[in-house]
């Protein structure tokens, strides 16, 4: 009965695919196929801006004791912020938050960007104007790191910040219903980053020896592997003579900023990839020959405190710091990313900063194969196409690649 229910439904889907195919809803704008994506997507609006409200009510009866929360309710956010607490905390602010409730309920706002901008606006209330009108035409992860700038430029105690996120570090570990043990962490930037370049070079080491043996798996994947043999090596001392390359950490600071001891309005402390730091833990961290300063000022990179062991080892640190991600405007991609001549260097172009920058590995594709071109600089990249190409690589391209050395 099973295998009959199955097959039915792959034949309906099969006739649904052929009438989809018959059709052209951008030319026949009221054609039913559109007008039924339209009704759902609708539909599913309504849905989210009335589980938003009975958030709303849920809040408003719980202050005068009105409700009682069942024990178990609070058990999974014991171990994570869940999606259904971040969605409360939303329903809540959206009273005191005019521009972000009207977007939202026009349907502007998908409800993770609508979360990211009611925190963000939580620590900031005159940002919120100015993120709705950036969710417009950035992508999430865009949106996101934004918002992690505004919160962190309302609380400009960067040491009171950091000692606050230092008294509330920890690490929780349960069993899911599923089986799958789960871990979820609180660190200090620093430590998260160093945690990071200790599991790299496992994790390097991990997906070439997967390769080898046609093995073809998540980035994601791989990183959980090099945690559990770091654990191992730790307990039995197996890899105590095998020498492991040690991938470095990138701090990008002001120099005014690193002078002075602290951060100003418009100024930088941060390490890539992880977030921002006080300018003390700076000074600390670059005490390290793991770690590489970069000094900038503004957009630009203006010098590196180091040099590699390669010949454009310097080049290619100042060029990790000035394009943390590919620079195609709105693609946000951090992972595989890929050095690219904007001049080519058949065509004369110089191996310098100047003329170098970042790409995924898809915008390399396609601006060095389908004719893209990359103009501007940092700040003011600018992608230019005659035509369309979409707008990423399989997942499983970008999925598989790690960080660039």
């Amino acid at each position: 009965m099973r295998v009959s229910a199955v097959e039915a439904t792959i034949a309906t889907l099969e006739a649904a695919v052929r009438d989809l195919g018959a059709r052209d809803p951008l030319r026949r704008r009221g054609a039913p196929v559109g007008r039924g994506c339209r009704a759902r997507r609708a539909a599913l609006r309504r849905t989210q801006i009335a589980r938003c409200e009975a958030g709303v009510r849920v809040q408003r009866l719980a202050g005068p004791g009105r409700t009682h929360r069942c024990p178990l309710a609070g058990a999974p956010h014991r171990h994570l912020r869940g999606p259904a607490v971040t969605t409360l905390e939303t329903a809540a602010r959206l009273r005191e938050l005019p521009a972000l409730d009207a977007a939202y309920r026009a349907g502007a706002l998908s409800p993770v960007q609508a979360n990211e901008i009611a925190s963000a606006a939580a620590a900031d209330p005159a940002a919120e104007r100015e993120l709705v009108d950036v969710a417009a035409t950035e992508g999430v992860p865009g949106l996101r790191e934004r918002c992690r700038r505004v919160k962190v430029a309302a609380t400009p105690d960067g040491a009171a910040r950091h000692e606050a996120i230092r008294r509330t570090r920890s690490l929780r570990h349960w069993t899911d219903p599923d089986g799958v043990f789960r871990l979820d962490g609180r660190l200090l930037p620093e430590d998260g980053a160093e945690l990071l370049a200790g599991l790299e070079p496992l994790r390097a080491r991990i997906f070439v020896e997967a390769r080898a043996a046609g093995r073809r798996e998540p980035y994601e994947a791989y990183l959980a592997d090099a945690l559990v043999a770091m654990a191992r090596d730790a307990r039995t001392g197996s890899d105590a003579t095998r020498p492991v390359p040690r991938a470095s950490i990138h701090v990008r600071v002001d120099h005014t900023a690193f002078r002075r001891g602290h951060v100003e309005a418009g100024e930088t402390c941060e390490i890539l990839g992880i977030g921002p730091i006080p300018v003390a833990s700076a000074r600390a961290l670059v005490a390290d020959a793991v770690i590489s300063a970069i000094v900038c000022d503004g957009v630009d990179v203006k010098s590196v405190a180091h040099l590699g062991r390669t010949i454009p080892a310097r080049v290619r640190t100042a060029l990790v710091a000035r394009d943390p991600v590919c620079v195609v405007p709105g693609c946000h991609t951090r992972t595989g990313l890929e050095i690219d001549h904007i001049v080519p260097f058949a065509e004369g172009g110089a191996t310098c900063l100047a003329n170098l920058c970042r790409l995924c590995r898809w915008h390399h594709y396609l601006k060095t194969h389908q004719g893209c071109r990359l103009t501007g600089g940092p700040g003011d990249w600018r992608w230019e196409s005659h035509e369309s190409h979409g707008h990423g690589p399989p997942r499983d391209i970008g999925d598989e690649v790690g960080p660039a050395p």
